[in-house]
């Protein structure tokens, strides 16, 4: 095989990590340090991926990754990400882990719901403002009112408050 050109004729022996610039053209046979003949060898590279760190093997299959020391450099870390917070984090087990390393919820992988407002049907107490407030204007008090429309006194209370800042509701 022929160098394409001379600014990458920089070569890197996979074996014992060796540079060197060839002085031909063409592929040497053998590395100039270790005289390796398996200087080019792909199969030797290992990736860990743990720490995504690359290094030449001389087996193809080391014990530990040099980097982060990982025996399970070679099987893919064990993810999981907290739908409720978007924390991401690595399990060392395999097991399914009980809460969310974030924020602690136990509901980690259960989508939240959407949160809705509340429909006016759910409050029959909001759409009766408008008798609330006519029933007071004609000078009646909140727990007359309340008893009178079925309404609690709190929201009777509350409507006339709102309609009124700064008025205290009679009772």
């Amino acid at each position: 095989m022929v160098l394409a050109s001379t600014e990458n004729r920089r070569l890197t022996c996979v074996r014992c990590s060796y540079e060197w610039i060839p002085r031909k053209d063409q592929l040497p046979k053998r590395c100039p340090r270790c005289r390796s003949v398996k200087w080019n060898d792909a199969h030797l590279k290992v990736t860990c991926l743990r720490c995504d760190h690359t290094w030449n093997s001389h087996d193809g299959s080391p014990k530990r990754c040099p980097k982060c020391g990982s025996h399970q450099w070679n099987v893919p870390p064990n993810l999981f990400t907290c739908k409720r917070c978007g924390n991401v984090w690595e399990s060392r087990s395999s097991k399914v882990p009980r809460k969310c390393a974030g924020c602690g919820s136990r509901l980690w992988d259960v989508v939240p719901e959407p949160y809705e407002e509340v429909r006016a049907e759910a409050r029959p107490h909001e759409a009766r403002e408008a008798e609330v407030l006519e029933a007071y204007r004609k000078g009646r008090g909140c727990i007359d009112i309340a008893i009178s429309l079925g309404v609690p006194y709190s929201v009777v209370r509350d409507t006339v408050k709102r309609s009124n800042p700064g008025i205290v509701p009679k009772a």
